[in-house]
């Protein structure tokens, strides 16, 4: 619990519009940045935290590397890794076969590969469900998913979780970040989720806990223009001339712009400098304990936390209580007090810093889930380690690569069609120009001598000495199939003659339970973003708003987002499988076909839950008349109520 009130206060990478200082002495710091950065023990402890966070961003060197890695064999830099030659010469491979006379050539199957796995995933990304932990507040939880699906909408969750899903099989390591900000070109505040790209992150890397339970710090470097800078923090003109004596030596940009569409940059990130006309900042949140006054209100029955000079703010209160009671004829006794105790409490604290160690911001979390914004997720953290699905087949691909590049010197070395003659056998009457046309001429004659002794012309071909590397490169894109878990079936292949559709359909389905771990880890991921969505949707809708989200899954009442109704909620929730497929709208389709056969449910319930492309204009059609013939009958003074709608309609 917070002892100062929320107070608007605009910064863009906080990703929330609110601000809450844990004292009342932060409060008065936040009146002026250079003021408050006058204090040289504080800027030292600063330095010494972005020290700490180097370190650990540096001990993630080891995974960068491993993702870049993968990386450049996905999009089909496969030969660039450098090799010593015999000779001590350092070189890339790809420069050492063109020394052979070779072409270094390859067949990207990691692509394939990984853009099925892709397509798998957007086949059936999941649905997250919100669930109460009462049976009796349905409606409440339709509402909240409601909400939870409007913001996800909001920031085109498909594709930034595509791209998160494209992270978790290239590194092992996706991570996101939910907050609260302001949407210029939407004129109000709603959720914002955004990628994190995995070269700017750190965390302490210590932490051996898959569900992060021991983590204590992270946070991310950020590079942003100077002007942005002054929009955000700047709160007058003495700040804004602060930050550009800060940044004064990046306020200058070039013409060129060495980084745009490449790679170069992001690969060789330094953790202090920021490119060309960028400003270097920092997010850090740490996890740091305090004594506190732990509250129990007995006249409401809340728990609270309070800062340790509160204590006689709160002695006061239960003296008046007292005095406003024994106006009443109450006793003492009898009056609900507040009891206090010291407690040792933990709490994660932001700090937003210059490369120099000023603080542009800082505060305790202001969020009721009491937690960093970041999520990220582990695969498959063994003793520390996270890897991607690519690095698997990486050796895979490069011993196909070199089996292709072999075959193609083979072919190009061999003999094809060769016409050898003996010079004896030409005759006086065609030279070897003429011979070389007439053999390759339709219909063409060769005249030769046919002294005897001397050979006829021959064609000499070769086709053996590949068949034994031919065998070996299809043995090796067969075990690259078997270790990604995808086999051609899955890839949807055609069928091989004979193959019965049972045994095909079969194949399919245990390949996918070879890449189920892949696909179940990363829909924990989508849990724990979607459950802190939850929370802060709680704590930041504060008006009753219209949830635009298509479907017909929702009720009425779950369309409106009542923030009154959902504040005593305790919620949970669960990934399913994803309901909006073909197959799955086939077997709604047919099993509400059944139903409307058995009479079981009318037209109406029908058209409002299968999934034709002409029920909602049937559907609406019945609406108007329903509604005209109740007003008739209101007129004539005969109104009652109408059947519900009865019969069939025609199926898709």
């Amino acid at each position: 619990m917070k002892n100062i009130q929320p107070k608007p206060y605009a910064l863009e990478w906080f990703k929330s519009s609110y601000l809450v200082p844990r004292e009342a002495k932060q409060k008065a710091k936040l009146s002026g940045l250079e003021t408050r950065n006058q204090d040289s023990d504080e800027k030292l402890k600063n330095q010494q935290l972005l020290e700490l966070c180097m370190t650990h961003w540096n001990n993630m060197s080891d995974f960068r590397d491993r993702r870049m890695r993968s990386r450049n064999y996905e999009r089909g830099d496969q030969w660039y890794e450098l090799i010593e030659t015999a000779s001590g010469e350092i070189m890339t491979e790809e420069n050492l076969i063109l020394d052979q006379g070779r072409l270094p050539l390859k067949q990207n199957l990691i692509r394939k590969l990984v853009r099925n796995l892709m397509g798998q995933y957007r086949n059936n990304p999941g649905k997250t469900i919100v669930m109460s932990r009462t049976r009796d507040d349905q409606m409440l939880s339709e509402m909240m998913s409601n909400a939870l699906q409007a913001a996800k909408d909001l920031n085109e969750y498909t594709e930034i979780d595509a791209q998160a899903f494209h992270e978790h099989i290239l590194g092992g390591m996706p991570v996101q970040k939910v907050g609260y900000k302001y949407w210029k070109t939407l004129n109000r505040s709603d959720m914002l989720i955004q990628n994190i790209h995995p070269n700017r992150f750190f965390y302490n890397t210590d932490a051996s806990d898959i569900r992060g339970l021991d983590m204590n710090l992270v946070g991310e470097m950020i590079d942003t223009d100077v002007d942005s800078l002054i929009a955000q923090f700047a709160r007058t003109k003495e700040d804004e001339e602060w930050i550009k004596n800060i940044y004064s030596y990046r306020t200058v940009v070039t013409s060129s712009v060495p980084t745009g569409m490449s790679d170069d940059y992001i690969d060789a990130i330094d953790f202090y400098t920021a490119p060309e006309g960028q400003c270097r900042i920092f997010e850090i949140w740490q996890l740091t304990g305090e004594w506190r006054l732990y509250a129990h209100d007995y006249s409401t029955g809340e728990y609270r936390f309070y800062p340790l000079h509160a204590k006689k703010a709160l002695e006061t209160e239960n003296q008046n209580r007292i005095i406003q009671a024994a106006r009443y004829g109450i006793l003492p006794e009898e009056v609900p007090m507040i009891e206090t105790e010291e407690k040792f409490e933990r709490v994660w604290y932001c700090k937003i810093l210059t490369p120099y160690g000023q603080v542009l911001f800082e505060g305790e979390t202001p969020y009721e889930h009491e937690d960093h914004p970041y999520i990220l997720n582990f695969y498959p953290f063994i003793d520390g380690e996270v890897w991607g699905m690519v690095e698997d087949i990486i050796d895979q691909q490069r011993q196909i690569n070199r089996l292709f590049s072999m075959l193609d010197y083979i072919m190009g070395t061999d003999a094809k069609n060769t016409l050898v003659v003996h010079e004896d056998a030409i005759s006086g009457k065609m030279n070897l120009d003429e011979l070389k046309e007439n053999y390759v001429k339709v219909g063409g004659v060769l005249l030769v001598k046919g002294k005897p002794g001397t050979p006829l012309p021959q064609v000499l071909t070769s086709n053996s000495r590949s068949i034994t590397a031919s065998e070996i490169l299809s043995y090796q894109m067969q075990l690259i199939n078997e270790l990604s878990g995808i086999n051609p079936a899955m890839q949807g292949q055609s069928a091989t003659g004979g193959k019965a559709a049972s045994l095909y359909q079969l194949e399919a389905q245990n390949s996918a339970i070879n890449i189920r771990d892949i696909m179940a880890s990363f829909q924990s991921f989508i849990r724990k973003r979607d459950m802190k969505i939850i929370k802060t949707i709680k704590q930041f809708y504060s008006e009753r708003i219209y949830l635009a989200t298509s479907g017909k899954s929702y009720s009425k009442e779950a369309a409106v987002y009542d923030p009154m109704a959902i504040k005593d909620m305790d919620f949970t929730n669960v990934v399913v499988e994803g309901l909006d497929t073909p197959l799955y709208r086939q077997v709604m389709d047919e099993t509400l076909m059944e139903l409307l056969r058995l009479n079981a449910i009318d037209a109406q319930i029908f058209l409002e839950n299968c999934s034709l492309p002409y029920a909602d204009k049937i559907l609406e059609g019945i609406r108007k008349r329903t509604e005209e013939l109740q007003r008739q009958m209101a007129g004539s003074g005969t109104a009652q109520a109408l059947p519900p709608q009865s019969g069939s309609v025609p199926a898709a």
